[in-house]
């Protein structure tokens, strides 16, 4: 806030803080590369996933179509001796792919190094890639169960994936997956990275309007204090207090109580909130640039519909439905089967993997058979 003429006053407004890129970057002292300034960004994706409903819907929608019914005759064998199978961990790694660009899983070879005799799931989100060497190649990956309380929770460091020095101490390895991103060498970004701001305003609005009928709907206020200017520092440290106080979406509706000596009066005047219209508005933009963001081309792919049923939007679902499945689902399915694939065939499975597909993502009308059929031949090509 700057000085101002004697008469005048001053008008300082709060700005909606969007969502930053993360910045990725080697630092002194440390053997891995940070991924983001605070190195959480995967954590804020999954705060985006939790937190946003028309996200969350997406992501869960493209996994369900990744993994179908499962892989055709092995999904049901088992890879650790925790007994997960082949099925529960491409879904694990279906979904993190989705999620975050890229997965990653710990490869426990045998005492001879010839096969893998363990798989298991690691979340790509407690993952952190170690320092390239003079040639560029990653050797080693950190995992830590938290990373915001390292101290507690201290970076483990595993070997990068090496089908060839894997034996004693190097027996257990981190294979890493990530899309390829122009200008991210380390990390990756997810495929929906350009709707990430919509995302996080679909959380903050659902906050808002939460936070609002629970303070009770009282509108927003100018506030103007009527007895003199008050120095810069002063004016500083009133203009944060209420920021802190009334703004963001935790505040909204909350109401305000002052107090004043007689012919030193506080003005407060309500500033008419915006109509129904307004919000409306901004519920199909968000709702819109969200399904884009995914490359999702119907809502009635997640079953948003209005009211006059499928079966009248026939035409829409088909070929809706086989844009999403042949731009969207079978590329990544196709990234995240041929990865599992090599490892599997390490295993000892070498064979070809094919999912079974869901016949029916999305409910149909009893009385629209054609419907359903066109929709389960789509799923079968």
């Amino acid at each position: 806030m700057r000085n101002t003429p004697e008469g005048l006053y001053s008008v300082k407004g709060s700005q909606f803080e969007a969502l930053q890129l993360p910045v990725i970057r080697e630092q002194r002292g440390k053997d891995y590369i940070k991924f983001g300034l605070d190195n959480l960004f995967p954590q804020q994706l999954i705060e985006l996933y939790n937190n946003s409903a028309m996200n969350h819907t997406c992501v869960d929608a493209i996994v369900d179509g990744m993994v179908g019914e499962g892989i055709v005759d092995y999904g049901g064998e088992y890879v650790n001796s925790e007994g997960e199978t082949i099925d529960e961990i491409f879904r694990k790694i279906s979904l993190d792919y989705e999620l975050f660009g890229g997965f990653s899983m710990n490869v426990i070879w045998n005492k001879e190094g010839s096969r893998i005799a363990e798989l298991y799931h690691l979340p790509f989100a407690n993952v952190r890639s170690g320092k390239p060497d003079d040639e560029d190649h990653i050797n080693s990956f950190y995992y830590s169960s938290d990373w915001s309380m390292i101290r507690k929770h201290k970076p483990v460091e595993y070997r990068a994936f090496d089908p060839v020095d894997n034996k004693k101490d190097n027996a257990s390895q981190i294979y890493y997956c990530k899309n390829y991103e122009p200008g991210q060498e380390v990390y990756p970004l997810p495929s929906y990275v350009g709707g990430l701001n919509d995302i996080q305003l679909d959380g903050r609005v659902s906050k808002f309007h939460n936070a609002n009928i629970s303070n009770g709907l009282a509108p927003s206020m100018f506030v103007q204090f009527r007895n003199g200017i008050p120095s810069p520092e002063e004016r500083r440290d009133i203009y944060r207090e209420i920021e802190d106080t009334f703004t963001g979406e935790d505040n909204a509706g909350r109401f305000f109580l002052a107090f004043s000596e007689p012919g030193k009066e506080l003005q407060v005047t309500p500033i008419e909130n915006a109509n129904d219209d307004y919000y409306i508005t901004l519920e199909q933009r968000i709702t819109s640039r969200i399904l884009t963001a995914h490359r999702i081309t119907s809502p009635l792919l997640l079953g948003i519909k209005d009211g006059a049923g499928f079966s009248s939007n026939s035409e829409e679902i088909i070929t809706s439905y086989s844009h999403f499945m042949n731009t969207v689902v079978r590329p990544k399915q196709k990234k995240v089967l041929s990865t599992y694939g090599y490892l599997l065939k390490l295993f000892g499975l070498n064979v070809t993997l094919e999912i079974e597909p869901v016949p029916m993502l999305i409910g149909t009308e009893a009385d629209d058979p054609a419907l359903e059929e066109n929709i389960t031949n789509i799923a079968s090509e």
